[in-house]
């Protein structure tokens, strides 16, 4: 059973049979956002960063959103295989009441990012010159916090949104706090800003990218960016497909899924494509392998719903679906070592 799939964009394709497949090839890395299932490639992120890209010498630009900026937070870290140890066991053993409020879901993902980052973690993010960390926050620029008000701004960008990509602009604001040299975006007509992170500011822009509204709180007021509510950054970047200005290389992205959707509100409308995948080698888990997991499925935020009151069948759903992605691993390693990758990319579907 073949258990990942290798796409490649017409650019990215043609770099690599032309220059073999380098870890120097790939200038950035991409962390998609997507709750739980960031549990299904964490033993390929081992294999991938922990070893492969190891081996580069120049900096690594990696750019994440949500969930995936906290994946990038562990592989920026000075050990990335211990904090990837220390996140899995406590993302794992969320436990929540039987209808958990805001407080209780936000109280919960800080416990959950203290494990995560430990006592250096944030220094040493803010020191790493190798793996350089982008985080992208969405600044909501009308509405309240909570209630009505800030259900009517998500309106809003919702029918913005479904209007033309760019119409989002008018209601969020991207802004990308980055260790050592920031990514740049070409302009997609979504204001975009920039500061510089420190190790005191690691944590709370975390903790912003991850705020999804009505379920966990906004972060307030980020150092360097204009006052205001920062939310979840895969409202405007959901899975990577980012208009970046002149990479100096390839964007390798490890996805749960073939399927790539430009912004989170993108997903609901499906004539929605996809624009800036020309560059980017997705690496993804195969169907095959996908329907051998608990419920033929990869892990998602529904299972709090799903298994509701039944918190240990749950986890141990995920703890199969975790240690499944030991094959995935796997693979990649033989991939590499018989020299087969190559042959076996294909072009990104149309």
């Amino acid at each position: 059973m073949t258990v990942l799939t290798l796409y490649a964009g017409e650019t990215a394709l043609a770099r690599i049979r032309r220059d073999g497949f380098d870890p120097e090839l790939f200038s950035h890395v991409g962390a998609a956002a997507g709750g739980p299932k960031w549990l299904v490639l964490s033993r390929l992120d081992r294999a991938v960063f922990g070893e492969w890209q190891a081996q580069r010498q120049t900096p690594l630009s990696a750019v994440g959103a949500s969930i995936g900026a906290w994946r990038l937070a562990c592989l920026a870290q000075q050990d990335p295989l211990a904090a990837l140890d220390r996140f899995e066991a406590v993302y794992l053993g969320q436990r929540y009441s039987e209808r958990p409020d805001i407080h209780e879901v936000t109280t919960e993902a800080r416990r959950l990012l203290d494990v995560l980052l430990g006592d250096t973690g944030a220094a040493e993010i803010v020191a790493n010159r190798r793996m350089v960390l982008n985080i992208i926050v969405a600044r909501r620029v009308h509405g309240r916090d909570g209630g009505w008000g800030e259900k009517a701004a998500l309106g809003r960008m919702v029918l913005a949104n479904a209007f033309s990509r760019p119409r989002l602009g008018g209601h969020l604001q991207r802004q990308v706090l980055h260790a050592g040299d920031a990514v740049r975006y070409r302009d997609d007509g979504i204001p975009t800003g920039y500061a510089p992170l420190a190790a005191a500011n690691v944590a709370t822009a975390l903790m912003a990218t991850a705020a999804i509204p009505g379920v966990i709180s906004p972060v307030h007021d980020l150092p360097g960016l204009p006052a205001g509510a920062y939310y979840d950054g895969g409202l405007i970047d959901y899975h990577m497909d980012l208009p970046l200005a002149e990479p100096q290389g390839l964007m390798l992205l490890p996805h749960f899924s073939a399927h790539v959707v430009s912004g989170w509100l993108d997903q609901f409308l499906p004539w929605r494509k996809p624009q800036h995948l020309d560059r980017t080698l997705l690496i993804v888990p195969s169907s095959e392998w996908i329907a051998k997991l608990p419920g033929g499925r990869i892990p998602s935020r529904r299972d709090f719903k799903h298994f509701d009151g039944h918190d240990t069948e749950r986890i141990k759903a995920w703890q199969t679906a975790l240690s499944a992605g030991d094959w995935l691993a796997d693979e990649f390693r033989g991939l590499i070592a018989s020299g087969r990758i190559i042959d076996a990319i294909r072009p990104l579907p149309r």
